[in-house]
This record gives C-alpha cells, sequence and structure tokens, in this order.
C-alpha cells in the first residue's frame, strides 16, 4: 500500500540525509577512478562483499559468526579486527537493480547498526567479553573480481599497519590478513576458469566482460601455469576465504560441498600451492527451502509491504528502513 502524505518525519528526514550522503559519495569514487575506496589498525580485516540488495539476516549471520570464531580462536591481535561491508559498482554478473547504489550503502549503513546491537546484546562481563565496538566499514569498489578486490585493499593506504613495519626496511607497509566471506555458490564462481584470461585474450575495452591474468608470473609459480593460478595465487597467499555452505539442488548438500573442497581446489592451484587450506566451511545459517534467508525473498516481501514475512528476514534497521523507503517498489 502506498505511503500516507503528510509532512516528512524524523525518519524521512533520516533516510532522505543518507541517501543524499551516498548519492554525493558515489559520484565522488567515480569521478576519483579509484579501484577501490572507504567511505566511514588492523591485523584481521573481515570483509563481507555483497550486492546487499537488501542485505538480510543471513548477511548479519555471516559476520556476527567469523567474529564471534576469531573471539573463540584469539590472537594477540583480536582487538585489532574490523569488519568491512563491501560493495562493488562493476558487479561480474549482476546490473545494478532494483535498488540503486546509493540505497544499498544506506541499507548497509542500516546493517552496521544492525550487527552493532547483535554484538552487544551477546557481550558478556569479564575478560572473555565480547569486543561490541569492532569497527564496521562500508566501502566501495570498481573491481568486479575477487582478486582485483583484495589487490586493491591490500593497496589502499587505509589499511596500512605502519607499527608493523620491519625496521630494517624503512618505509615498508604490511596489510593486515583478509578474511573473506562468502556464500559456497560464490566459492564455484571464483575456482571457474571463464573468469580469467591469458594476457593476449584480455578484454581492452574496460567492458568488465572478464579478468586477465597478471603480466608478471607470482613468485615461485611455474611459466606453464593457467590465468586462473597467475590471477588467484596472490589472493590466496593474502586472503582466507570462509564459506557458508548452501545444500540445494544445485550444489548438493553439505557433505558435497566440502568433498569438493578436499578433491579439486588444490589441484586448481597447482603443485606449489595449497589453497584447500585457506578455505574453512561454515554450516550455511540461511535456511532452505520456504525458510530460506534471500535478497531475492526480501525484496518481495518489501514490495508487498509484508511487514510479519520481511522482520524474518531482516535486522531491525533494515527493516525501518525498507519500510520508510520502499526501494522495491509497489506491489
Amino acid at each position: 500500500m502506498p505511503r500516507p502524505s503528510g509532512p516528512p518525519d524524523a525518519a524521512d528526514t533520516m533516510v532522505a540525509a543518507e541517501v543524499a550522503f551516498f548519492t554525493k559519495a558515489l559520484a565522488g569514487f567515480a569521478k576519483s577512478k579509484a579501484k577501490f575506496e572507504v567511505r566511514s589498525m588492523i591485523h584481521d580485516l573481515v570483509i563481507l562483499d555483497s550486492s546487499f540488495n537488501p542485505p538480510t539476516l543471513a548477511h548479519m549471520r555471516m559476520a556476527t559468526a567469523a567474529l564471534q570464531f576469531l573471539r573463540s580462536n584469539p590472537l594477540p591481535t583480536y582487538r585489532s579486527t574490523r569488519l568491512l561491508l563491501l560493495l562493488s559498482v562493476n558487479n561480474a554478473d549482476k546490473a545494478p537493480k532494483p535498488a540503486a547504489f546509493e540505497e544499498r550503502l544506506a541499507l548497509m549503513l542500516a546493517m552496521a547498526r544492525d550487527t552493532h546491537a547483535v554484538l552487544a546484546s551477546s557481550a558478556s562481563e569479564g575478560p572473555d567479553a565480547f569486543d561490541i565496538d569492532i569497527p564496521i566499514d562500508i566501502g566501495l569498489t570498481s573491481e568486479p573480481y575477487f582478486h582485483s578486490k583484495s589487490n586493491a585493499i591490500a593497496a589502499s593506504p587505509f589499511y596500512v599497519r605502519p607499527d608493523l613495519s620491519p625496521s630494517a626496511v624503512p618505509g615498508s607497509k604490511i596489510t593486515p590478513d583478509q578474511l573473506f566471506l562468502i556464500g559456497y555458490d560464490t566459492l564455484i564462481r571464483i575456482f571457474d576458469p571463464k573468469y580469467y584470461k591469458a594476457p593476449a585474450d584480455n578484454d581492452d575495452h574496460g567492458d568488465g566482460a572478464g579478468a586477465s591474468a597478471a603480466a608478471s608470473l607470482p613468485e615461485g609459480l611455474a611459466a606453464t601455469s593457467t590465468p586462473m593460478q597467475v590471477a588467484l595465487t596472490p589472493l590466496m597467499r593474502r586472503a582466507r576465504l570462509r564459506v557458508t555452505t548452501r545444500p540445494d539442488s544445485d550444489w548438493g548438500d553439505e557433505e558435497t560441498q566440502r568433498r569438493w573442497v578436499a578433491e579439486h581446489v588444490d589441484a586448481l592451484g597447482g603443485p606449489t600451492e595449497h589453497w584447500a587450506s585457506r578455505i574453512s566451511l561454515d554450516t550455511g545459517g540461511a535456511g532452505t527451502g520456504a525458510s530460506a534467508v534471500s535478497s531475492t525473498v526480501a525484496r518481495e516481501a518489501s514490495r508487498a509491504h509484508d511487514t510479519a514475512r520481511l522482520e524474518k528476514l531482516v535486522g531491525p534497521a533494515v527493516l525501518s528502513w525498507l519500510e520508510n523507503r520502499s526501494p522495491y517498489g509497489e506491489s
């Protein structure tokens, strides 16, 4: 049903200001020609890359589960962990619809609020208390492929840690370890050879049709390495992948998915690399069948103004934003 007319209330003013802010931010990012930019010093950088169209409880569970895992397997640098919500404005497979990028950025901000609320509710007293002050960054990238996103983030001065620079190498820079949070379907795309081309086959028109392998080989890689090995080796040496399993008719059950990683990933990486050791699989939290939590289902519920259904799919701040703005149109 259409929203009632009348003077704007505080919520209307807030979301309008957020969209205006991100509209300006997007324009500045496009004008800068940058490959990566943070819009909002670290050892573990937890990266949730998605279209956030809209962000759902499944997205939030991926983030909070990873942060809770890091907490339960503490490192001396745990307190320097950050979460990066990353939006690509040049997606390899999806056109930017139906929600505009500035609306998705505002929804990511709402998700960040929901995530902090979840962390706060799970905090406890004492030395093992959950760190509810983990910073959450909202980032933009023009890179459509994961290895290029990782490279751009690693090169970003925002995440450089000068305090870890070896004294023997003045001016050297060390960037945080990267932990990408992805679904199993995304893992399959990362290791799909169709996304990688030899340098001679590179698409020079900038239309995003394919990713080219780097002109120079990563150290220790054979000259006979595949374009995918050349492109992904720096990513797999630098980053870890935390994969949420997604049992369904396309990918099989969880055991099938674990077996695929164990039996195929190292072979794809070649004899000098051990890519499977950089991948951990986490039991899916998106649900299956009628209980599935997905952006598609959330869009349908938002379009139908089905609040009872929507509140089971998205966090409270995201729900409030969707009800106020209705970015997916009327039913």
